[in-house]
């Protein structure tokens, strides 16, 4: 009779979920692993410590948080099923949007306020931190690659030996659009927190993935796909920059299939001059570029490039030049011998990659050793990035230059020094709008659009 009874719950479960609508199968399946991920494996930088999520509301209003959480996720589903095509756009929008507010906005805000009020070290990822106190020594006329983080709150973040308070490991953007946000709140005496550039950031791609395909249902589906990734929203709490990055980059990569190349690119670019990961789809977005010019010459290949590329290079030698001109060796000791080994002190290893892996095994003796892992993510992620750049030359389309441009950043960060868990959600964000394909909408010439006007009085 259990069995039986088992038989048929589950006959149930199938059909019920073969009736949903897409978006509602993404929410139920994404919303409901987070939930119960909430309860002890999502956590964040709290006080001495990470902490489950719950923890950073008092007393019994954790677990109704909890609950808030779980009832939200699960009626989202109850309600496609109950109404599926009663259900509008709208309301399913405004549902995703509690959702996104209760599992994410509320304990961001929550943090930040926990922050403000307690000491400036806690509450908050390391790297938030470096970033602020990176600006602040730029005002002060100091190379944030130069200089050292022991007069900050860095010092007294929850870490022993944190080898951070010598190495600025961010590319540049990150701190130089913090500057004029941490000038005003210290002149007014207000607590800047780097949470206010990176919560809006991800309300932002959430507003601009839906951009990059065309049903309703897919918009919705995509979005949530984003939005719930059990890699990556949990990071968005304590203050990581990984959605700062990919507003820029699906941005540039919604005016590029708009044919706004030029402006695209720039959004890129500016991705690009934040974050390392960012700067692997420049090659990608070049090759995607001359290929749907199939241009004869390389005069008209490279006329094909630079028109749409410079003012992406201008930004990006702005942003960098200074600094490497300044203090070559610190920016280089600190971007890339401190991330790849070879510093005085690097990064130690960390993760769920490669390096976990051999540590584990023995192969490595301990974190802080050094190990030719440079050599090693060359060597596996050149060859799968020539072939994916053969295959966007011969295929064209915006699925198979993100797709690839994931795939090689996969292959090379897993075998780098150290592989986070956010580093798997950046990968599978990028990745997430390449089951979703939408042709490129090409802009018709203003000199034709003026001469089919004329021909039409």
């Amino acid at each position: 009779m259990p069995a039986r009874t088992i038989e048929h719950g589950g006959k149930w479960v199938v059909a019920a979920w073969r009736e949903l609508s897409l978006d509602a199968k993404v929410v139920a399946a994404l919303g409901g692993a987070n939930v119960l991920l909430l309860v002890a494996n999502h956590t964040t930088v709290q006080v001495t410590t990470d902490a489950p999520l719950w923890a950073l509301f008092p007393g019994f209003s954790g677990i109704a948080w909890l609950i808030l959480c779980g009832l939200l996720v699960l009626a989202y589903p109850l309600r496609d099923r109950r109404s599926a095509s009663g259900l509008s756009t709208r309301q399913r929008v405004l549902h995703l949007a509690a959702i996104v507010v209760a599992m994410v906005v509320i304990p961001t805000i929550a943090s930040i306020v926990l922050r403000e009020t307690g000491k400036p070290y806690t509450y908050v990822h390391d790297g938030a931190i470096m970033i602020e106190e990176a600006a602040r020594k730029l005002l002060r006329g100091q190379n944030p690659y130069v200089a050292d983080y022991l007069d900050t709150p860095l010092y007294y973040w929850p870490m022993v030996n944190n080898p951070a308070l010598y190495h600025l490991t961010y590319f540049p953007f990150l701190y130089l659009i913090t500057v004029p946000f941490v000038w005003a709140f210290d002149n007014l005496r207000l607590f800047w927190d780097q949470r206010y550039l990176y919560l809006p950031a991800y309300l932002a791609t959430l507003v601009i993935v839906p951009l990059l395909v065309r049903a309703p249902r897919e918009k919705l589906a995509l979005t949530a796909l984003v939005a719930l990734n059990p890699q990556l929203f949990p990071f968005v709490i304590e203050g990581r920059n990984d959605f700062f990055v990919l507003a820029f980059l699906f941005g540039g990569v919604a005016l590029l299939q708009r044919d706004r190349r030029t402006l695209g690119v720039l959004a890129i670019s500016v991705a690009a001059a934040a974050k390392l990961h960012a700067l692997f789809l420049l090659p990608f977005v070049a090759v995607y570029l001359v290929a749907r010019d199939r241009p004869r010459t390389l005069r008209e290949a490279w006329t094909a490039i630079w028109r749409a590329w410079w003012p992406g290079v201008a930004f990006t030698a702005i942003t960098f030049v200074p600094f490497l001109v300044n203090d070559f060796p610190a920016f280089y000791d600190d971007v890339v011998r401190y991330n790849a080994g070879g510093a005085a002190w690097s990064y130690p290893i960390s993760g769920m990659g490669f390096s976990a892996l051999l540590l584990a095994f023995g192969a490595i003796p301990n974190r802080q050793a050094d190990f030719p892992f440079a050599a090693i993510e060359i060597a596996v992620a050149a060859p799968i990035a020539t072939y994916w750049l053969w295959r966007l030359w011969r295929d064209r389309r915006l699925g198979t230059m993100l797709l690839g441009y994931a795939i090689t950043l996969l292959a090379f960060l897993f075998f780098g020094r150290y592989f986070q868990g956010n580093y798997l959600g950046y990968i599978l964000a990028v990745a997430s709008p390449v089951p979703f394909p939408r042709p490129i909408t090409r802009r018709e010439p203003r000199v034709r659009r003026a001469i089919a006007v004329s021909a039409a009085k």
